[in-house]
């Protein structure tokens, strides 16, 4: 059986850690974390933010880093529905405006080993209470990324993996990842206006 190997991003520099690079980036991108340098050696997780200054409210990007040893179909729905939980819209605002999908977390599944994956990540894809999760499987051993896939991606979630390819070094040209969901968030306003309008204008004539 022909043994299968990893290709490395056409973009990407060569030899460096995909962990770290990203991370780097982050930290570039205005991502900030709560967790020390060390927190990540030694406890496997650490946790980067950025708050999104959308108009009229205000979102989220989240970037989950987590070591683990195996990976298999359970542990990834496992960790989808657990992360999802963990940052759906808890209160009635939130709830009201969770349709806009306005808190993104990818959840980057760091394992040991320099065996290559080619797990589908589409069906783990997740959009519930306002958070879309994306997951992302990294070996740094073999220099291997990978995440769902871009071509059958529309809507809000197709920038959102070519946000992630940007920071990997796979793009080029800035991604405007809240694109989609600023232009949903004028239609519904102008919407809402048009509506009051007519109830106005009912209650008036």
């Amino acid at each position: 059986m022909q043994a299968l190997k990893a290709e490395k991003p056409p973009e990407s520099p060569e030899g460096s850690n995909p962990v770290l690079r990203l991370m780097e980036r982050l930290v570039e991108e205005g991502f900030t974390t709560g967790q020390e340098t060390e927190w990540w050696e030694q406890y496997g997780e650490v946790i980067y933010r950025r708050d999104e200054a959308l108009p009229l409210t205000k979102g989220e990007t989240i970037f989950i880093f987590t070591r683990i040893d195996d990976l298999n179909e359970r542990i990834l729905r496992q960790t989808s529905d657990a992360v999802v939980h963990t940052y759906r819209a808890k209160n009635p605002l939130q709830m009201a405006l969770s349709v806009l999908q306005l808190t993104t977390v990818y959840h980057c599944l760091v394992v040991g080993g320099d065996t290559p994956h080619n797990e589908m990540l589409d069906a783990y894809i997740t959009r519930r209470g306002g958070a879309t999760f994306i997951p992302v499987i990294i070996v740094p051993a073999i220099n291997e990324v990978v995440y769902p896939n871009l071509e059958e991606k529309v809507g809000v979630l197709k920038p959102r993996v070519e946000y992630l390819q940007y920071l990997l070094g796979e793009r080029r040209e800035p991604v405007a990842m809240h694109r989609p969901t600023i232009q949903a968030m004028w239609i519904a306003a102008a919407v809402m206006a048009v509506v009051l309008f007519a109830i106005v204008f009912s209650l008036l004539t």
